[in-house]
């Protein structure tokens, strides 16, 4: 009755040595938690220390930016105010000229003085008080202890205003309308690429502008935009390019932008039948040019 069950346990060799195989695998299965902590000690404990070496590194990053703060935030203009206090003894002076011994008398040291008289011996002024503010060799804190004593004649206050005003008149240069080139225009407040080139081609047109009014005509130009140039442009009448109504062809009178094709017809028309034009009141006959038109019109046009 063994017979059939010892049949399951006679292996050949190579069927013991897969199942030796196999046991070995499996007593390493089992075995390897231990072999793991032999081979590979726990590195937790180093890994926290590692950590803590890090948050140290980090607190010591803010603790040296919270230094640098405090530095920035002191207030090195009263340091600076207490050591100018401590120097400067001054009493009531003309910059201008000041010898330099009353420069070192108020306190200035002799580089400070130096300057002032380099920039005197190149033509410089004081023309008020906020010019000596100006060198950079005199600290805030030294003006602002200098300023109350500082006193200026009047006449060169008054040079001073009639200089700026000098300067802004220079500034106010009138550009001619009927002369200017694209980039002239370039340089009135508001005036682009764009609009100079349709200020030079609207001109063309007509032949020049007998009024600064005339800009409105221009596409795109507003009242608001002739406003923050009118002081700065001006329209040169001279420049105006007359149309002879004697001999101009209804074909050439209808190109001004002013006619159109029919009021430009009855105009040679009425030519016509004058035989010629005496006078340009005669054109305020013809029905189609009304007074408005005509006060436009006239500064184009010429009996000659």
């Amino acid at each position: 009755m063994f017979e059939p069950i010892k049949n399951y346990f006679n292996f050949n060799k190579t069927e013991r040595g897969g199942i030796l195989v196999v046991i070995l695998l499996m007593i390493l299965v089992l075995a390897f938690p231990y072999l793991k902590r032999v081979t590979f000690p726990d590195n937790s404990e180093e890994f926290r220390q590692y950590v803590m070496d890090i948050d140290k590194f980090e607190k010591s990053l803010k603790n040296a930016s919270d230094s640098v703060n405090l530095a920035r935030s002191l207030d090195f203009q009263q340091m600076d105010r207490s050591i100018a206090e401590n120097k400067i003894t001054p009493f009531v002076f003309d910059p201008n000229g000041l010898p330099s011994e009353q420069w070192s008398k108020m306190g200035l040291r002799d580089w400070q003085i130096k300057m002032i008289k380099k920039f005197e011996a190149k033509g410089g002024k004081f023309y008020k008080k906020e010019d000596v503010k100006k060198m950079f060799c005199i600290s805030p804190s030294e003006y602002e202890l200098l300023e109350p004593y500082i006193s200026i004649p009047e006449q060169q206050k008054a040079f001073a205003e009639r200089k700026a005003e000098i300067k802004e008149i220079k500034k106010k240069v009138l550009i001619d309308l009927n002369t200017a080139d694209s980039v002239t225009l370039l340089s009135l407040y508001g005036i682009g690429p764009s609009f100079a080139k349709r200020i030079i081609k609207y001109r063309s047109l007509l032949g020049g502008f007998y009024s600064k009014m005339q800009l409105l005509e221009v596409y795109g130009f507003d009242q608001e935009r002739l406003d923050k140039i009118d002081a700065y442009c001006e329209a040169g009448a001279g420049e105006i390019k007359k149309i002879s109504l004697n001999t101009v062809r209804t074909d050439e009178l209808k190109k001004h932008p002013y006619f159109d094709y029919y009021t430009a017809k009855a105009i040679v028309d009425q030519r016509i039948i004058l035989g010629k034009f005496t006078s340009l009141e005669q054109i305020r006959t013809i029905p189609l040019i009304h007074e408005e038109l005509f006060n436009k019109i006239k500064n184009y046009l010429s009996i000659e």
